[in-house]
């Protein structure tokens, strides 16, 4: 069942945006995460900073829901 009033869109529009954050999260992330292993690689940075990395992106994304759910609490 499509949203929106004329039924074209395929999300409503806080949906959009949240969805654009989370995309946005995602590749920061990665372009990150390719600098840290090519740091890495050269010998550049110590590695124990290249493995503690995903523990500081799901500190990141747990951070992410938290203000998504702080930020919208009135709506509902």
């Amino acid at each position: 069942m499509p949203f929106g009033p004329g039924g074209s869109r395929p999300f409503p529009n806080n949906y959009r945006e949240i969805l654009n954050k989370v995309l946005m999260l995602l590749g920061i992330v990665i372009i990150i995460y390719a600098i840290l292993w090519i740091l890495a690689e050269l010998k550049l940075i110590p590695l124990i900073i290249y493995a503690l990395f995903p523990q500081f992106v799901l500190l990141l994304v747990g951070i992410f829901i938290f203000y998504q759910a702080y930020s919208r609490r009135n709506l509902y």
